[in-house]
């Protein structure tokens, strides 16, 4: 290596060495304030209750814990195990035993024409995984009666219609609110303009308020009083806008923030499904979302005291 190229190096390190720094700290700050709001989400959870798991910061988004306290709230005639010599996690519905995925991502590759399952950026056959899934059952049942749960943003693709995708999945939407308005073909589609998600709003139990079609790519979402939601969605990019209402005018903006395509619906049920909260803290110059989704396992309260800033506390009705 040459001498300037040392040089060079050299500068580079002096001058992003303290951006680097920077973000390390703020990253570490966020998660110091980050950790005890999730851990109290965690120990107010039906999952938490039953199983007396120790606080873990994957669990909030696992499979088994999103469905788990999806069908708790639902009361949903599920038998649901855990079993004791691997920790692996199942439940039977209707003569059916179902098994949660281990993997992130499942998608058909074409070269090679096989299903392949993503373990952190590694794609394995599909096939594989899944007998390997099968493996860790301990009871014999016939394969037959085996279905995999997978939720629909694990398929990269945006629309699966006329897709054969293996036997052994069931498909849903989410797993948070899996086994429900599963005969829609909605599922099969994920939207990519203001019509398909309004479809899908409207084939949904259980959501609040009132809502319709603003032009091609706008859905106007009163739910709250004196709030209204704007909802923009496209086939690049999402919004969902929170703002005051005064004297049926949209005053100013509360927050906002950008899903995508894959998680917009999940974001409108959290939001907008009975019983449902958003807490939103707000200050002079920023905002943030706290909180969106079940009641019950929400950290804050409408009496909880903010320090600095204003706790917006709405609750679907």
């Amino acid at each position: 290596m040459k001498w300037y190229h040392k040089v060079l190096i050299c500068i580079c390190v002096v001058i992003f060495s303290p951006i680097i720094i920077l973000g390390i700290c703020t990253a570490s700050i966020a998660y110091l304030f980050e950790m005890p709001k999730n851990k109290k989400e965690y120990t107010n959870s039906e999952y938490f209750k039953d199983f007396n798991l120790p606080y873990k910061r994957y669990l909030l988004y696992s499979p088994e814990y999103r469905f788990y306290n999806g069908i708790k709230r639902r009361n949903l005639p599920i038998d649901y195990m855990r079993q004791e010599s691997n920790g692996l996690e199942y439940f039977m519905f209707e003569n059916i035993l179902y098994l949660f995925p281990d993997f992130e991502q499942i998608d058909f590759n074409e070269e090679k024409s096989i299903w392949e399952a993503d373990y952190d950026g590694h794609w394995n056959p599909f096939e594989e995984a899944y007998n390997n899934l099968v493996s860790k059952i301990d009871k014999e049942i016939d394969s037959s009666c085996i279905k995999l749960l997978i939720e629909r943003e694990m398929f990269p693709r945006t629309d699966l219609n006329g897709i054969d995708i293996p036997e052994c999945i069931f498909l849903t939407w989410s797993f948070d609110y899996a086994f429900e308005n599963e005969d829609s073909l909605l599922k099969l589609r994920v939207p990519t303009n203001a019509k398909e998600l309004f479809e899908m709003m409207k084939q949904t139990p259980d959501l609040c308020g009132d809502y319709y079609v603003d032009g091609d790519i706008n859905i106007i979402w009163n739910l709250y009083d004196s709030i209204q939601i704007d909802i923009g969605i496209d086939s690049r990019e999402c919004y969902l806008g929170v703002n005051k209402k005064s004297f049926g005018k949209i005053g100013s903006g509360i927050t906002h923030w950008h899903p995508t395509n894959f998680e917009i619906y999940d974001e409108v049920c959290k939001i907008g499904k009975r019983g449902n909260v958003l807490v939103i803290r707000a200050f002079k110059s920023s905002e943030s979302v706290l909180y969106m989704g079940e009641k019950e396992n929400c950290p804050y309260n409408k009496e909880s005291k903010q320090l600095i800033g204003k706790l917006y506390y709405l609750e679907a009705k």
